[in-house]
This record gives C-alpha cells, structure tokens and sequence, in this order.
C-alpha cells in the first residue's frame, strides 16, 4: 500500500516537553508558507539565476547543468506539460552535492492506472567547478533515478561554462539519456561489462548498480542559457537527447523534436517561473520556490528587545574583585578566610591590581578575567597584554600579601601566552594592619577562584534586600518569556533554574537571562549559575561571570559570553532545586492546538490530509515524574480507504489508515512518565500506557551524553500491544518486544548530523537504521534515512526496504515569531510495515539537545570560550 504513515507525536506530551515539535506538521506548508513571507540571503548572482528545469536540479528544460544551488538551499517545485506532471523537493546537501526527490504523474502511462505516479530519487556531485581565470569549465556526475521504479533511469556527465551572459552545457547521458544513441559508450570501451545494461524496471525502490553508467550506447545533450539585460528574464535552447521512448510507446507523448525553447523569470529573489516550447509538440510550465535555510528569514522578530547590560560603578566591580580572594575549602564545605582583617590595607592591594588592569585595558577597566591559585601559583588571566613588566608588577603587589605563593603565572584569555614570575623572598616589613593568609589558604588548591568564591556583605555598598531582588529577578526573566524553576541568592553567586519554552536557541535564553541578571542582581554577586532544566531534570550548568560580561558589552563585543562562560554537568545534588518543589508540584497544563497530517502517494489518492482539533492536558506530580495525554477530533480529511494493506507482514503501520478513519476522534496518547539522572551525564526515562495512535504498552531508555562530546549513545526497550482502529482503550491481540541501541555524533563538519539503530522492530525484524541530517544554526533540519533489516525485499513489498527524508522547520524561520514549535515530517516513498520504530521510543537525545556542545556551537561560536 503507497502512502506515508503519519507520525503521530506525542500529543500534549510535546507540549509539556518544551513544545519542540508539532506533531504531523507539513514541512511542504511551512515550504511553501516561508517562500512566500520570506528572502533568499547569502547567495551569489551567478547561483541564483540559474534556471531549474523539469525535475527540480538546476538545468535548462529537460536537461542538467553542472551548476548548483547555493549551499543549503531548499526548494519545492512543478512543472507540467501534455499528459506529464512532475513535483519535485531539492536540497543541496553540501556545496558539491545535490539531491531531489521527485513524483510524477503520466496520464496514459499504465493501463492499471488513469494516473501512474512514479517516485524517484536523483543526486548530482560536481567534481570541479569553473575555475576563476575562466579556462575550466565546472564538471558534474548525476544520476537521475538513483532508487525508484526505473521509469526515469538515467545518469550524465554535464559541463558548463560561461561566456559574459550566456552559460552553456554539454553533457554525456546514459539510460534515457541515452536514447538518440549518438555514439558508442566510451566506459565500454574500456571495460567490456559495462557493454549491456539491465533492466532496472524490475528492481523498484532498489539502486541497480549494474545499469548505472551502462549501456551500448549513449547520447550527448547541451545547451545554453542567455541572461536577458532584463532583470531576472533569461532565455533558453537546448538539445535533451531523451526521445521518451516509454512514453511515445503508450501515446502518452510523442516528441517531433529534440530541441526545446523556454524562459525563465526570477519574480522575486526565491520564486523562479518558467515558459516553454517541449519537443516541437506542447507547451511546458514551471514553478520553483527557492528558500535559504542557512540564515533567517526573519533576523527581526515580533518580540520585545532583549534588555540592555547594566554596567555596575568602578567601586563595586572592585569589590566583585576582592571577592574572587575569598574561597570555600572544597573538602569540607567550609569558607577558608584569606584575609585575617577587612581593612584599608587589603583595599589598597585590591585597588592597585584593578588600577595596574585598568591600565591595560584603557577606559573600559580592569582585564582581570579569572584567578586561580594551584599549589604555591597564583594564575592570574587577563584580556590585555601578557608582558614580564606586569608579571613582575603583580609579582611585587602580591609580596606583601600573600605568604605561601611563591610564584605569579600572568597568562592571556586563550592560553597561548604565558609568563610565569617569582615573588620576592626578602619584602620590607609590612604595617600591622597588613592582611594575611590564613594558615594553608592557598596551598594545595587547584580549581577556578570563580567556581568557589564568597562575598563578605560588610565589604559592598547596602542594596536591596535579598528578598525584594529575588522578586525583581523573577518578574524580569518571566517577562523574557522564560520560567523561574527555583532561584538562590548566595554569598557572592547566584543559582538560577529555569525553563526555556520560548527561544528557539538556548544562546537566546541564557543572552536575555544574563542581561537581566547583570540590571537585577545585587552588586555583590560576580557569579551566575544558571541551570536550564527539562521536567525538572537539570540539564546542564552555565556559570557566567558578571565582570567579563560587562567588559564585553563596554567594548560592544558581539557576543556577552566571550570569554565569561563556563559549562560543566550539573551536579546530582541539587538542594536550591528540592528546596523548591514543595511550592512547583503538583502543576498542570492544559491546551488547544491544530493537527495537520498527510497521506502521500497513495495512486488512488496522491495528496491525501486530514486537518483535526487536538486538546490535552497533564499534571506533573513531583520533579521529572508526570502524567499527561491528548485526544483527538478530524475536522476534514480526504483519505482513500478503498485499498487495503497486501503485507506478509504484521500490519504493524501499513493499516495506518484504518485507524484514522476509524479513529477520526480518538485518543492520541495517554501515559504516565518518569524522567531523572543516574550520573550527572546519564538520562532515563521510563513511561507506560497508550504511548502513540496504534500502540500502548511499557518501557524506557537510558542515553549517556558525555560532558563536552559531540555523540551520544543511548539505548530503549519496550512491551507493546496493537491497540483498537478506533483509537480508544482497547487493544488487539498482536504485542511484541521493541528496542535499540542508538550512537549519535552531531558532526562539525557542515553541521551533519548522524544516528545509528540497531535492534528489534514493531513486526519482529531486526536490523539497522542509519541516518544523516543537516541542520542549521536557524533550526532547520533536513536529510534522510535508510532501514535494513533480515526481512527480504519480497516480504517487505513494494519499495523493497524502508527509507525516505526528514524535513524539520521550526515556526520561528516561517513565521517573524519566536516559538520551538516546529513542522515536522518523515517522508516515506511507501509505507511498509519492515523496520518501523514505536514513535517517541527515543526522545531523550532531542530533549538535551538544546543545551549540547554540538548545538551551542551551532547557534554561538562566542559561548563556548569558557570550554
């Protein structure tokens, strides 16, 4: 049975969670809705006027050029000509490498069908591109039909170069490509195997490699592309060496002519038009939307300014200063004084090291960045120069301070450059008002002065009370649209929780959380610790220190965070955190929201949707521990029930159908989970009851994110039983055991993104799947996946193995707003029951995504200086 089998979220579940995904979304309507609201950024002009042709790959009319897409680029298109119709999805995967699917309809085609719609993937990789002097032209490889039915089978070499406006192509084709048969393939020449080509037809959804490039003969097409001085009109020939002996053979269309004409027409930067004569017997049109996923569409939203950094007096930055003299002993939880008296003299020491930083540092105050003591070093970093002058003038200031440091190491910012200075033995006799250490303060202590420090309140100039700045902290930060889980204000430092169900990019929250606190915060306070948390299981801790964030907004820095963060895994004991549950718990929630979900493929039914009413609601009981769910309402649907699923099979998704015609108001989940930490980088999760639209049952999964890694690995294993078509409390007879492995590595190279699963499916089979995604700093998310399992290609069916694409668009890149909901849709070319997962059985590795290394790097390079 063709289709595409939903994917029913999690409901109000998704909600709870941070609201990251709508569930069933149409990513082709948030295409299309973002083409239309938005712009194409960050694109040359010799990329953007090139005209797409037929099958969405940047051509002329019916053939290929060599030239691609600008780097991440989307786009949706049609084109239609005398009984053919063709729409088309392309991405340009890396700079060199372009990859469209494709669905066309042939009228007259197949006497089984009024319409044979056909589905096929294609890639285009250029090996070269045209060098600057002009003498080289670019040179790709394509293939058109890399997995489908075979109907469009072919693969070309294409090159193309440029004359002032005209751009032209010349290209080698194989398959249909082949079809004028010009000339003898030149590979067989050399390798005789390459003599006979199969015939893919038979091997629907499977790449033949024993077709690909073969053939006795093949055909040259070519071409060029005149840039009219009217802006955006361009001008077309070409000679397409595909003669459509399929089609011509069913009298679906019968070219009289090789040679085409056409225009195209840029009526906005990301919308392409196009106008042509085919094949000396019909006219041709085209539409393409071109949208840039690389940057936002929208950089200005509809949402308040995040508030400006407010800079605290030279006195008080002074005694934020003092401050980070001042340390707890780490063994026993205990503040080690390291000043016997608060008086003049310890001010004096204090006000000659900001004076001796100011200095370096001009106008903007002291560079002092961070002190640390380890064993009888004290490391002082700072954001000016590193010289032996001002090594050996610390080195002299600590002289009548400091008993037991014997040694001064003055470093820069980065570690790249250090000096390292002896303090004087022999020191004059100091005043008896001088300040000295306690016995052993500084000795043997090796962890950031800034991770430990106390402010003494006698030593800042009276605030407001504790109690009144709490209340301003929190009305601040809830009017950024950001949640207060629980807040403490300490000795010298802060500890803030929070939940961020608004900013897209955590880099967003922490950026308006900072700048709050920095206006709000006592003086006193020179630490931040600020602990995003997801049903109230703390994620990851952010330590911002207050001085380099303000030294960064004085000197109007692009980012706050340089060189003022530090991250590290928040620890098991949480005593802020418990101390506030009594007054979080129990909480509920409660909602209305659209639900839009698709039925693609389908030959009787192409385009099949079903829009619906979705309520839900849900209770947290205690932290991590909640019970929620969501019911369902279909307000119009056009979903053709007259096929029904010829699986060998469990009909484990391919009776889809069944349980949204029959369910059209149904229950979409209902369910009691559990969330919480074994070890600060381990996350479980357990849950049970009716887990999504077709299965109920029990189990968990565990997901181990280490500390500053960029993969992950996790595992998940689940009871399950098949429940009733109308989607209410009853179950069917089938149930299985389902679970897997999973490895993540969010790759810096080009943002790629890749997973591997490995273990039982919903019917049974065992195997892989394997994939890759792209995603962007703007939230965007494309690729695809692939699923093996022991089931062989005639039990599976039709498509012989599951696969398809994964479209992710955040709302916040359609629409000017900020929201984490997001448009979501797997793309299935057919929909079988082999290798098919529980939905929701692994959703950890998202739920921390947001506060990961791999996406903070992503969204800020700047934050991660303190790494």
């Amino acid at each position: 049975m063709r289709g595409e089998a939903p994917s029913p979220g999690s409901g109000f579940a998704a909600a709870l969670r941070a609201g990251r995904i709508l569930a069933g979304g149409s990513a082709l309507a948030g295409v299309t809705l973002a083409a239309l609201l938005g712009g194409l950024a960050g694109a040359s002009a010799q990329e953007t006027d090139t005209p797409t042709n037929l099958f969405g790959s940047r051509g002329l009319m019916g053939t290929p050029s060599a030239r691609m897409a600008p780097d991440g680029e989307l786009s949706v298109g049609a084109s239609f000509l005398k009984n053919n119709q063709h729409y088309n999805l392309g991405f340009q995967v890396l700079p060199w490498l372009q990859a469209e699917f494709r669905y066309s309809g042939l009228q007259h085609f197949n006497p089984s069908y009024p319409v044979y719609y056909d589905r096929a993937f294609g890639i285009k990789a250029r090996l070269w591109n045209e060098d600057e002097a002009g003498l080289l032209p670019a040179v790709a490889v394509g293939i058109d039909d890399l997995i489908g039915t075979g109907v469009y089978a072919g693969e070309y070499v294409v090159a193309s170069k440029r004359f002032g406006d005209i751009d032209t192509s010349l290209g080698m084709g194989w398959g249909r490509r082949a079809s004028t048969e010009l000339m003898r393939n030149p590979l067989a020449l050399i390798f005789p195997s390459f003599d006979h080509r199969s015939n893919t037809l038979s091997n629907a959804g499977v790449g033949n490699f024993n077709a690909f490039f073969h053939g006795h003969n093949v055909g040259l097409f070519g071409g060029a592309v005149w840039h009219t001085p009217l802006d955006g009109l361009s001008l077309m020939v070409e000679y397409d060496s595909d003669t459509y002996m399929q089609e011509r053979a069913a009298d679906n269309l019968n070219p009289r002519s090789q040679v085409n004409y056409g225009l195209s027409y840029n009526l906005t930067d990301q919308t392409i038009l196009g106008l042509d004569w085919l094949y000396g017997t019909t006219l041709g049109g085209s539409f393409s939307l071109r949208l840039d996923p690389v940057h936002p569409q929208y950089p200005q939203k509809i949402e308040p300014p995040p508030p400006a950094v407010t800079v605290r007096s030279g006195e008080q930055q002074q005694q934020a200063l003092a401050a980070l003299l001042e340390m707890r002993d780490p063994g026993n939880v205990r503040r080690i004084r390291l000043f016997e008296s608060r008086n003049a003299d310890r001010n004096d020491f204090v006000d000659a090291l900001w004076r001796q930083g100011g200095a370096q540092g001009g106008s903007q105050g002291s560079d002092v960045a961070d002190i640390q003591v380890r064993q009888s070093v004290l490391e002082l970093t700072v954001t000016g120069p590193v010289s032996s002058t001002r090594c050996v003038a610390v080195a002299r200031l600590m002289q009548g301070v400091a008993m037991g440091v014997s040694r001064v190491k003055l470093k820069d910012s980065d570690g790249r450059h250090s000096l390292v200075c002896a303090v004087p033995r022999t020191v004059e006799a100091a005043p008896a008002s001088a300040v000295f250490l306690a016995a052993g303060g500084l000795e043997n202590i090796a962890m950031p002065v800034a991770e430990i420090l106390t402010i003494d309140a006698s030593a800042v100039t009276p605030g407001p009370s504790r109690a009144q700045a709490e209340h301003a902290i929190r009305a601040a930060i809830a009017a950024q649209s950001i949640s207060v889980e629980a807040l403490s204000l300490g000795p010298g430092e802060l500890t803030l929780y929070y939940r961020n169900l608004h900013y897209q990019a955590e880099t967003d929250a922490i950026d308006r959380i900072v700048r709050v606190l920095t206006k709000e915060a006592p003086p006193d306070i020179e630490k931040f610790r600020l602990i995003p948390v997801e049903t109230s299981v703390p994620l990851q801790e952010f330590d911002v220190l207050r001085a380099p964030v303000e030294r960064s907004y004085q000197q109007e820095s692009e980012t706050i965070f340089d060189h003022s963060v530090s991250i590290r895994p928040p620890a098991m004991n949480q005593p802020v955190m418990m101390a506030a549950s009594s007054q979080l718990y129990p909480r509920f929630s409660w909602g209305f929201y659209p639900q839009f979900r698709q039925a693609l493929f389908d030959p009787n039914q192409p385009f099949g949707v079903q829009f619906l009413a979705a309520a839900g609601a849900g209770v947290e009981l205690a932290p991590g521990l909640s019970i929620f769910g969501s019911v369902e309402a279909s307000l119009y649907d056009n979903f053709d029930t007259s096929r029904v699923s010829d699986s060998l099979l469990p009909h484990v998704r391919s009776d889809f159908m069944k349980y949204f015609t029959q369910g059209k108001t149904g229950i979409s989940d209902l369910q009691a989970s559990y969330m919480f930490r074994l070890t600060p980088t381990i996350y479980v999760r357990t849950r049970a009851g009716y887990l999504e639209s077709m299965f109920a049952g029990g189990g968990g999964e565990i997901l181990w994110r280490p500390q500053g890694a960029r993969w992950a690995l996790g595992a998940d294993a689940y009871q399950v039983w098949q429940r009733d078509f109308d989607r209410l409390f009853g179950l069917q007879h089938y149930h299985q055991t389902t679970g897997h492995v999973s490895l993540y590595y969010d790759s810096p190279w080009y943002d790629l993104n890749f997973m591997l699963r490995a273990g039982q499916y919903l019917a049974g089979d065992r195997g892989l799947t394997f994939q890759v995604t792209r995603r962007f700093a703007t939230g965007v998310e494309i690729g695809a996946f692939v699923t093996k399992t022991n089931v062989s290609a005639t039990q599976f069916g039709e498509g012989s193995f599951d696969k398809g694409i994964v479209i992710r668009i955040p709302l916040g890149w359609v629409a000017p707003i900020e929201s984490q909901s997001m448009l979501g849709l797997d793309l299935r070319p057919v929909q079988r029951d082999g290798g098919q997962a529980l939905n929701g059985d692994a959703t950890l590795y998202e739920e921390t995504r947001a506060a990961s290394q791999g996406e903070l790097l992503r969204q800020q390079s700047g934050i991660m200086a303190g790494w």
